[in-house]
């Protein structure tokens, strides 16, 4: 499967500031992730910290808070990890939190079960 790369509704959790952003799928990673800059613009404060591994097996100790994500028809607000990226990526916790999977023929988000959050 190649890059996907599908827009997503974020902003704060109590919803008073949200955009539109192009986020990379991230199938591998379990964090929505975003830069340090783009949580500022949305008004998304770091409530607490947390350990991550990366792909290149470093580990780093990094921001975590909740943010108001919406894709497809499907909303609500999850955990997220603020540091610094590329680009914006769209992590497993919130495709299984919203019940949406990468179709990866496609490349086109769809349903995976009916909707109502999760809890993971």
């Amino acid at each position: 499967m190649g890059y996907v790369r599908v827009n997503a509704f974020i902003g704060s959790a109590d919803g008073s500031v949200v955009r539109d952003v192009k986020f990379l799928a991230d199938t591998g990673a379990y964090y929505t992730t975003i830069p340090p800059k783009l949580a500022k613009e949305l008004d998304i404060e770091p409530i607490a910290k947390t350990k991550l591994t990366l792909a290149d097996k470093r580990t780093l100790e990094v921001d975590t808070s909740l943010a108001y994500i919406k894709l497809l028809d499907r909303e609500g607000v999850l955990q997220i990890a603020i540091m610094d990226v590329p680009e914006p990526l769209l992590g497993v916790s919130t495709f299984e939190g919203l019940g949406v999977k990468v179709d990866p023929t496609t490349g086109k988000l769809e349903h995976s079960r009916p909707y109502g959050l999760a809890l993971i």
